[in-house]
């Protein structure tokens, strides 16, 4: 992909163009990281979260403890 040049507006907005925001996957509300590097503005798509497992929800507890027995069992 080539070039592409977009105006900052007067409240110090940017837009982003359509096609480079169909390659990354990114839609209203997309959380990009910013800074400044070697004089320029980098920004880069947040990698999606990752979720949680709480023990005695979808996984039991019980399936831990399987685990480790079978793995450190005399």
């Amino acid at each position: 992909m080539g070039k592409m040049y977009v105006v900052l507006d007067d409240r110090g907005r940017v837009l982003i163009p359509s096609e480079i925001r169909k390659l990354l996957g990114l839609r209203g509300g997309s959380k990009l990281a910013v800074r400044v590097e070697a004089g320029r503005i980098i920004l880069e798509k947040q990698p999606p979260r990752t979720k949680k497992v709480r023990a005695g929800r979808r996984w039991g507890r019980e399936a831990f403890l399987d685990a480790g027995e079978a793995t450190f069992a005399d």
